[in-house]
């Protein structure tokens, strides 16, 4: 990660200017590390932050197809997610299942957390070249194939703690043929199931080229998606803080993952991966191989008041460490 911070001024005014001089270079020190930590500039709103992330980036969408629930702050700007800050959120590229995932993501910290909350990142190009090459090699050969099953708005209550949204609000309509209707733009197979749910399913590649460098990269959401992964996850979590309070979740993902195992079928869990060429369940053994690698290579640092943080999407994942108490970051993102 490079980090930029000011030569004197730190006005929301000096930064915007010099981010307009060094374009050039910025973008090259963001593609050689992946990631940029703009530091120590006087940024306290949603709306400073959207003026830098559009000087960084004039194409900002707010369209958001993917699975955590956030809520909008300004035109281009929203909360980072709203899951509940025990609930790990791995490491990923953002919307790598979908064949348009967003350029550039820009985070920004809102409300600086005191107790743990940190927005790791991790290069995917490192996580790829370190991979066992019997495993990567599978993967490059099979594809991955994505299930995700939603309820909706009038679907009973779920108890399913990695139930994340509905599909009314992750298309924002309750009308069904808008839904298929988009669907067909970004490859998913949608199916209606009874009780007012619905599945969708889409198969990617493993891995791809940086579209600049053309080094490969990992770049899929198994570490994310797979039913195994959030336990794996928390073991890791424990191992960095050693406190009761990761401790109890790390247990209690254990056993819930473990009647899981026994009780529900794969294709029925609200998120879940297996091969794309064939259906089979990608073992275990991968999904733990591949977390170790990423925490092998996490860079996580504890954010401060008006940090903003530019990630290349296409090189580099971002996730969310557990926290306690307040915090507030939030995200913007590029076509």
């Amino acid at each position: 990660m490079y980090t930029v911070t000011p030569n004197g001024d730190s006005s929301k005014n000096a930064l915007i200017d010099r981010l307009v001089s060094d374009k050039d270079d910025l973008k090259t020190k963001l593609i050689e590390n992946g990631a940029i930590l703009l530091r120590g500039y006087e940024l306290r709103t949603p709306e400073d932050f959207e003026d830098v992330a559009l000087v960084l980036e004039p194409g900002l969408q707010n369209n958001y197809a993917g699975t955590s629930p956030r809520n909008s702050r300004t035109k281009f700007v929203h909360s980072a997610s709203e899951l509940p800050g025990h609930y790990p959120i791995m490491q990923h590229c953002e919307m790598s299942f979908l064949p348009t995932a967003p350029r550039f993501l820009f985070f920004y910290c809102f409300v600086e957390p005191n107790d743990g909350g940190e927005t790791p990142v991790c290069d995917f190009r490192k996580v790829y070249a370190q991979m066992d090459p019997k495993i990567r090699d599978e993967f490059e050969r099979r594809g991955v194939k994505l299930i995700r099953n939603y309820t909706g708005p009038n679907t009973k209550a779920s108890t399913d703690v990695y139930q994340l949204k509905r599909w009314d609000e992750l298309f924002k309509t309750t009308d069904h043929a808008v839904v298929e209707e988009e669907c067909k733009k970004n490859d998913l197979t949608a199916t209606w199931l009874e009780d007012d749910k619905l599945k969708l399913v889409n198969s990617r590649p493993a891995m791809q080229k940086h579209p600049e460098t053309g080094e490969m990269v990992w770049f899929n959401h198994l570490q994310v998606f797979h039913r195994e992964a959030a336990a794996i996850e928390y073991r890791h979590v424990f191992k960095r803080r050693r406190d009761l309070y990761s401790l109890k979740y790390m247990l209690a993902l254990n056993t819930i993952t473990f009647f899981k195992r026994l009780f529900k079928k794969p294709s029925d869990e609200a998120m879940h991966m297996v091969f794309a060429d064939n259906d089979s369940e990608i073992p275990r053994s991968y999904v733990e191989h591949v977390q170790n690698l990423i925490w092998d290579n996490m860079e996580a640092n504890p954010w401060k008041l008006g940090d903003v943080l530019m990630i290349d999407n296409f090189s580099t994942s971002h996730g969310r460490l557990p926290y306690k108490g307040p915090r507030d970051i939030l995200v913007a993102w590029s076509a």
